[in-house]
């Protein structure tokens, strides 16, 4: 599968510095609001593309190194670094952890497209994130998305040649809307879907303070000893098909509790719902356990907001302010 979506200009004068901007794109950040864990076993996810995402701007001039900077939320410098273009080695950088993920990217892209590169040019990359990257939302898979984009290869492609995740979130960057993912041994599928907006609006998302390690989790959970049942992926699929049709609010929050009791019976660690078992509805982790990104639903969304705002949750957002 081939995708050029997001070129937005080739070949446009840059006023500001006077060279020319070779590729413009940008990817959707994302939410997993169900099958986290499962999806990695096949099971139906249910994610949703966010408004906030990332943008890169690419320039070019004569010399043979890219210099790579990505800005957050606020247009502060998060990262830079220069590769070497000749053996893609990394000349300097702020962070190594960064740099080494941004140089396993580019050289998997040259790899897959020798084309790519392949011109004697000085790259100069510009990336602008759209949230905190603290937050999970995306940094890694909009990067990917972005640079698959600008290589002409499929960002799955790019996202299976270097990562070990279910790719949901790759797929939730090139969607126009809510999504239910799910990926096979030989093939990978996803639809769009309209979720109900009235579910939307009581539904809240809030941030717990820590960012969860995508990648980590998910070799710690393949290379645990959990022995899945295809009735509990099954299970889990059912879940994400029925709360993407869901029209009740009391069926909604049932499903959330269905989901979180089944999730939390393998991985055997308290739930965020025995955490705050004083809030009266509905509330699941998304994500990786443990950190990230909560739900909380209600019949009374200032309920929410003010169970929320007790236990100093800073960073509260609806549902339906922040789907795309």
């Amino acid at each position: 599968m081939f995708f050029r979506r997001g070129v937005q200009s080739l070949d446009i004068v840059n006023l500001q510095n006077h060279k020319p901007i070779a590729f413009k794109t940008r990817s959707n950040g994302k939410l997993l609001l169900t099958g986290e864990y499962f999806v990695l076993e096949g099971a139906v996810a249910l994610s949703i593309p966010l408004k906030w995402g990332q943008s890169m701007k690419v320039t070019e001039s004569s010399g043979s190194d890219l210099r790579w900077k990505t800005l957050d939320q606020n247009g502060e410098k998060w990262f830079e670094c220069t590769l070497n273009l000749i053996d893609f080695s990394i000349e300097k950088t702020t962070d190594d952890k960064k740099a080494v993920f941004i140089q396993q990217l580019i050289k998997s892209a040259s790899q897959l497209n020798s084309d790519f590169l392949s011109k004697w040019k000085k790259y100069k990359v510009e990336c602008k994130l759209e949230f905190n990257p603290e937050w999970g939302l995306g940094s890694s898979s909009t990067l990917i998305a972005n640079l698959a984009t600008w290589a002409e290869l499929s960002p799955f492609e790019l996202f299976f040649d270097t990562q070990n995740g279910s790719g949901f979130d790759v797929a939730s960057a090139i969607a126009d809307s809510p999504i239910l993912y799910s990926k096979g041994e030989e093939e990978l599928t996803f639809e769009e879907v309209d979720l109900n907006k009235e579910l939307l609006e009581k539904s809240y998302v809030f941030y717990q303070g820590k960012k969860a390690n995508s990648r980590a989790e998910v070799q710690k959970w393949k290379n645990s000893a959990r022995k899945i049942k295809a009735k509990d992926i099954k299970e889990i699929s059912s879940i994400s098909e029925q709360l993407a049709e869901c029209n009740s609010i009391k069926s909604y929050i049932e499903l959330i509790d269905q989901h979180e009791k089944l999730v939390q019976s393998f991985l055997e660690i308290d739930s965020i719902t025995q955490k705050y078992a004083d809030f009266n509805g509905g509330m699941k982790s998304l994500g990786a356990w443990g950190g990230d990104f909560g739900l909380a639903v209600h019949e009374d969304p200032e309920y929410t907001k003010a169970f929320l705002e007790k236990h100093n949750f800073d960073a509260v957002f609806s549902l339906k302010d922040i789907v795309l």
